[in-house]
């Protein structure tokens, strides 16, 4: 145990936590550079805060006291995608029942701190309050919402979207999953205000049903933002022998070398070098054991002492001017706010007849009535909070909801967020498209997109075959974490068996950094559920170098990539969509082209039977008679695909009269299965056609 307070010196920049496998992986070296870079005047205000603390617990190393509590004003700002991560606002006021009981020693489980620590297990005398005023003077309960990709990929890119000022509230950004892999982290005092606060994981928010070392991570994670280190000093990683020569600086915590989420080993004594150092502070809540439930006096002296630095910003947040600014003041009347109006933007496909059950997210002030409308929807008007609808008639409509309590209303309108497609799908086996007769979105093609960010969109700067293909425009304009996809429409694979699909893609990477990653996606149900079919990284998907600028593939940056649809999920239903889904982290441009479903199509032998229909010879090796009857005047169309459902023959597209009929199928070189498909007015149904040499 070290004598000497070195903590403040340590230029930690983030903390990561672990789930009871194992620590997770940190980004501390790499945004402790960052800083050090980005930030010349970190070092100076670090060494101020390091002065003011040595003088502020004094040469005996004194413990803190106080009469009365420090109040710091919290906001919380759930960055979500309408995922898991947007947690409700009950997880979040059971959060900070245990921040308070953490840092007031009032946490149930007091009693169970080991005899050896009882007598330096402080009451920090720190209270945390949700603001209910925000940096603008409007109401809020202390809790905002934002829509953003960035969840799945955070860090310190999500707070570019939302923080309020560092000086006045404490900024918790609770996020989906942290790029480096942490459950959380935090920033000691003095770094830039545009990244202060602590960012953690949706799943480590909440009270004691969470688990406990979920529920006290970000007790942990706001003891570094108010300067607290690991005990066992300024590293990630417990657990290491070398750590016995770091230390925490702070004077009565033991030197150790820290404990895995995993353990919880009161008699440990890893770097104990006399009486006072026998046994490890494994219960402290800035070690990583299982058990953590306690500060000491020590601990606690730093945290005060860095509540009254201005060199840390941390001195204004308990001060009256600001509790009154931020409503967090003893004795301060809570108003109601007014809702803000919310549900998720996500498309909504399904087959006519289909439920929809929606889902109230507004926030801000608590609702207590509700008013939906579902034009094209069976009920179209509902006062429920999560209501369920029936829509019966294909189409695309727009959904409205009006939220309101006694301190006013909003609403808000989802345009064309419900798609409904027929029951059977009017796209037949073998089908093709490549793009270019066609738009999208439209011709019941489909693209998701979040945000502002680029789409899907047909493009002339490259193509497979023709003129066109498709293309999602990463090279700028697509933040990472952006999830874009395009999405086919419903094909009919009633009576087909084997189905295959391919498509021919090029894509390059901006370089080695690039984790983009690339999903090929089946629906059953016209799209209203998934089922993942294919999965590329970004080192698999790529078919051309890394390079930085506008990639656009040559004619041999393309690849085939084939994808089963045989499973019996798929094959023999009769509305299958494929839905074609990048996610955006540092590539370049995607390309996709030439889409082909194909399959061994069973004809229907009662309207085979009806129309007496039948191709002779078969195989053949030149022409081939197909021959049908008709027992009244019948649109009839007849085309030819070969078998990656390519369209390369029209054979007849008329009208024709009662009677016997024949067309000739001309061999034009062709060799291989190929597929008849033959429409008379509502009746569809395919032959398989043989040409050999």
């Amino acid at each position: 145990m070290k004598k000497i307070i070195q903590l403040i010196s340590i230029l930690i920049s983030s903390v990561a936590f672990a789930q009871t496998d194992g620590i997770k992986p940190c980004s501390t070296d790499s945004m402790f550079n960052i800083e050090m870079q980005n930030d010349p005047g970190l070092a100076l205000r670090r060494q101020q805060l390091q002065d003011f603390t040595k003088q502020f617990i004094g040469p005996q190393q004194r413990v803190a006291s106080a009469t009365a509590l420090y109040t710091i004003p919290v906001v919380f700002h759930v960055m979500h995608n309408y995922g898991t991560e947007d947690i409700p606002k009950q997880q979040i006021l059971d959060a900070m029942v245990v921040l308070n009981e953490s840092f007031q020693k009032l946490n149930s489980d007091t009693g169970d701190v080991i005899p050896f620590f009882q007598p330096i297990f402080a009451d920090a005398q720190i209270q945390f309050r949700l603001a209910n005023i925000d940096p603008q003077g409007n109401c809020t309960d202390g809790i905002t919402r934002t829509r953003t990709s960035l969840t799945y990929s955070a860090g310190n890119n999500v707070k570019t979207l939302i923080d309020w000022p560092s000086d006045k509230y404490l900024n918790i950004w609770v996020v989906q999953h942290i790029a480096s892999g942490a459950a959380g982290y935090a920033y000691y005092p003095g770094v830039s205000s545009n990244i202060d606060g602590v960012e953690i994981l949706y799943d480590y928010v909440g009270g004691p049903q969470i688990g406990h070392y979920q529920s006290r991570s970000l007790t942990h994670e706001v003891g570094h933002y108010l300067n607290l280190p690991h005990t066992w000093g300024n590293s990630n990683s417990a657990g290491l022998a070398s750590n016995c020569s770091i230390d925490d600086g702070i004077f009565d915590t033991p030197n150790c070398i820290g404990s895995t989420p995993s353990g919880c080993n009161l008699t440990q004594n890893t770097c104990g070098s006399g009486p006072s150092d026998s046994v490890d502070n494994v219960q402290n809540y800035m070690d990583y054991a299982s058990c953590h439930k306690m500060f000491t006096e020590g601990q606690k002296a730093v945290m005060h002492a860095a509540l009254n630095s201005s060199a840390g910003s941390r001195d204004n947040l308990w001060s009256q001017g600001n509790l009154l600014a931020t409503g967090t003041e003893d004795g301060h009347v809570v108003t109601a706010c007014v809702p803000k109006a919310d549900f998720s933007n996500k498309p909504i496909y399904i087959c006519e007849g289909g439920t929809v059950f929606f889902d109230d997210k507004s926030w801000r002030g608590d609702a207590t009535a509700w008013q939906w409308n579902f034009p094209g929807g069976t009920p179209d008007t509902s006062s429920s909070q999560n209501p369920s609808v029936v829509y019966n008639t294909p189409g695309s409509y727009d959904v409205k909801l009006k939220v309101s309590n006694s301190a006013g209303v909003d609403s808000l309108i989802r345009s064309m967020l419900v798609t409904v497609l027929p029951d059977t799908g009017t796209n037949m086996i073998p089908y093709s498209e490549g793009f270019e007769t066609i738009g999208i979105p439209g011709n019941d093609w489909s693209i998701e997109n979040e945000g502002t960010s680029n789409a899907f969109a047909i493009t002339s700067a490259a193509a497979a075959s023709g003129s066109f293909s498709v293309r999602l425009l990463n090279q700028s304009g697509n933040s990472n974490g952006n999830v874009d996809a395009l999405i086919t429409p419903t094909i009919n694979l009633l009576n087909v068996s084997g189905a295959v699909l391919t498509y021919k893609y090029a894509f390059a990477a901006k370089g080695v950094s690039d984790s983009s990653f690339f999903k090929v996606l089946a629906s059953n149900d016209c799209g209203e559920s998934w089922v993942q079919r294919l999965l590329k990284t970004s080192a698999a998907l790529q078919t051309a170098p890394p390079t930085t600028g506008n990639f656009i593939p040559t004619v041999s940056q393309w690849a085939t990539q084939t994808v089963s649809l045989a499973q019996s999920m798929f094959s023999g239903k009769p509305s299958v969509r494929i839905k074609f889904e990048f996610d955006q982290e540092s590539g370049n441009n995607f390309y996709i082209d030439d889409i082909n479903i194909s399959g061994i199509v069973g004809i229907n032998e009662i309207l085979a039977s009806e129309y007496e229909f039948g191709i002779h010879p078969n195989p053949t090796r030149s022409t081939a008679s197909l021959k049908l009857e008709l027992k009244e005047n019948n649109f009839v169309k007849i085309e030819l695909y070969d078998v990656v459902g390519k369209k390369v023959a029209d054979i007849t597209n008329n009208i024709y009269g009662a009677g016997k009929h024949q067309f000739e199928i001309q061999n034009k070189n062709y060799q291989g299965v190929y597929f008849v498909r033959v429409n008379i007015d509502d009746n569809t149904f395919t032959q398989k056609i043989v040409f050999v040499k």
